[in-house]
């Protein structure tokens, strides 16, 4: 089982997408998975021009040559792919968004009807395997409801490119609970709860209703307008720290 995580956000490994993601591959890992993580901060991802020119005179290659070369095989091999991305106005970051795009080399330019979707078209794959996703995000507000546009989002994607939805991994108001102190004990448990479904995902292919009730929990204890008041209290340190 070949496992790719892919990080879309800026911050790279000492960010909150990725931290939930080296603990997620590490439950994997232990459950026999080979995991990779790509940290695509780390590579130069030019836009999609939507020129086809890996359709019509390089199949299967773009004419960008950047940091897309090598990764799109990766990609391509994967049976689960993990999407980790930060919430960012409600939805994905740019540069997991740029990655996407991207992958469009690995489609066929020829107009079917989806498989997977009767009675919407669709290109065929240059790679016939069936895949897995799941996504992964953390997000600075205390309300799970603000995933809803992301969540969306991937399972349509997933339901399109003809893959199984794996679920999701959420972790509002994580930013303030992963850098202070007062609450390691809370970040502890999430944490190991992360690796345990890590390990249910390949040893199952699901997530437990018990273990994603303990992921879904609120992670700041004492409800948003604590939140709120703590998060405004730590805003307000931070500017009287740097303003001049």
């Amino acid at each position: 089982m070949k496992v790719l995580a892919l990080s879309g956000s800026p911050h790279g490994e000492k960010g909150c997408t990725s931290h939930i993601l080296k603990n997620l591959l590490e439950g994997m890992q232990e459950a026999g998975a080979q995991t990779e993580l790509l940290e695509l901060a780390k590579y130069k991802i030019n836009h999609c021009l939507g020129c086809f020119i890996c359709w019509v005179k390089t199949p299967g290659k773009c004419v960008h040559k950047d940091g897309m070369s090598g990764l799109l095989e990766k990609y391509a091999a994967a049976d689960i792919l993990v999407f980790g991305t930060p919430l960012y106005h409600f939805n994905m970051t740019g540069l997991l968004k740029d990655f996407i795009d991207r992958t469009l080399p690995i489609a066929e330019p020829w107009f079917v009807s989806n498989p997977d979707n009767p009675g919407l078209s669709s290109h065929p794959s240059r790679y016939q395997k069936t895949r897995s996703i799941l996504l992964v995000s953390p997000a600075g507000f205390p309300e799970k409801e603000n995933f809803q546009p992301l969540v969306n989002w991937f399972k349509e994607y997933a339901q399109i490119e003809g893959s199984k939805y794996l679920g999701e991994i959420l972790a509002a108001g994580m930013p303030i609970i992963m850098y202070h102190k007062e609450f390691k004990d809370i970040m502890r448990d999430f944490d190991l709860a992360v690796r345990q479904a890590g390990k249910q995902l390949i040893l199952t292919g699901a997530i437990s209703a018990d273990l994603k009730d303990r992921l879904n929990r609120d992670l700041f204890p004492d409800g948003p307008e604590a939140f709120r008041k703590y998060g405004n209290e730590n805003w307000q340190k931070m500017i009287d720290k740097l303003k001049t």
